[in-house]
């Protein structure tokens, strides 16, 4: 058994330094249209680099070395047995070097991979009107949640396995917290491919369209003209595709026109609309009777929860604490 286990702690250490590039890799893939694998296989060397050193000198070592290493090193953690004077005295400098690098790569990777939902957030907001259900904060939490259990981890190792084999029950922590966050983040991605499907879509039938660019004044009216007399606004999951459907342009002139001549991205144009509508709805007798909800989808707000968070952060306070400051004005 200590010589499999001696054998098998590759294998630990290689998935062990796989698993933060693996995770890193995987919303890259979610959230990068171009991804392409073999030019982020080198995210995966540490891992290999560890494992296979390290199933090499257990080639090396002889029978009771092994059980020497699993004995002395893994299980008891005796750190006078962690040496360059003997094989397994360096076999354990691996394992104790491979620590500090999980360490590095929780970080590293946990850091690189909130900058990628963040970055994601921000772009969806140039292409969608309602992005509830559609941001990645589910990364963000489920990161610092990862990290919180990977220093719990790495505690436990420092205590030794020994620990573990006298409280069976211990092991169970670790081992549910990440077979949690292995399932969310599975479950999660896979609902989230829809959203990137959409933008991939866009995207591809933006590059295909060539449309030429319409002069910069005439687009501006058509596009006001949309917005205040048609009332493009009111259509609940509107996209800038749809506009530049109504248009005949393409997303890239929608987007240079709405960020250049007034300054917010297609998201934050959209609600300022729905934001005024509402206003007017709220201050109506005839519509003192309905609903937040009915007064939402008037606006074109896809639900309660969306039109109270983007019209507090418009107006600065929730639609029905303004109905109640403004009863006066009602008409």
């Amino acid at each position: 058994m200590y010589h499999l286990y001696a054998f098998f702690e590759s294998i630990y250490l290689y998935t062990g330094l796989s698993l933060y590039p693996l995770f890193y890799t995987y919303i890259l893939k979610l959230t990068t249209h171009s991804f392409k694998t073999p030019r982020h296989l080198y995210h995966f060397i540490p891992g290999v680099l560890f494992g296979v050193v390290s199933l090499v000198i257990t080639f090396i070592l002889s029978p009771e070395q092994r059980i020497y290493y699993v004995k002395e090193v893994l299980i008891e953690t005796n750190l006078k047995a962690i040496n360059f004077n003997t094989l397994p005295g360096i076999k354990g400098y691996i394992f104790l070097l491979s620590r500090i690098v999980f360490i590095l790569q929780t970080i590293a990777y946990l850091m690189l991979v909130i900058r990628l939902s963040n970055q994601h957030n921000k772009t969806i907001n140039h292409y969608f009107s309602n992005t509830e259900g559609k941001k990645m904060n589910w990364v963000r939490n489920l990161s610092i949640l990862a990290f919180a259990v990977s220093v719990a981890a790495i505690a436990f190792a420092l205590l030794g396995r020994s620990y573990f084999i006298h409280h069976n029950l211990s092991l169970l922590i670790p081992s549910v917290f990440f077979t949690t966050i292995f399932f969310l983040i599975g479950y999660k991605g896979n609902m989230q491919r829809e959203i990137f499907e959409m933008l991939y879509e866009q995207e591809e039938n933006n590059a295909d369209e060539e449309i030429p660019e319409p002069p910069e004044d005439d687009l501006k009216t058509r596009l006001l003209k949309l917005f205040e007399h048609d009332k493009i606004y009111q259509v609940n999951d509107l996209r800038i595709s749809t506009v530049c459907e109504s248009l005949l342009t393409n997303r890239t002139y929608i987007s240079k026109l709405i960020n250049d001549e007034f300054e917010m991205n297609f998201n934050e144009f959209v609600n300022k609309y729905r934001v005024a509508e509402a206003k007017q709805l709220l201050l109506s007798r005839e519509n003192n009777k309905f609903t937040m909800e009915y007064i939402a989808q008037q606006a074109g707000f896809g639900s309660v929860a969306s039109f109270s968070r983007v019209f507090k952060e418009i107006e600065g306070l929730t639609p029905g604490k303004y109905r109640e400051k403004n009863s006066s004005k009602m008409t």
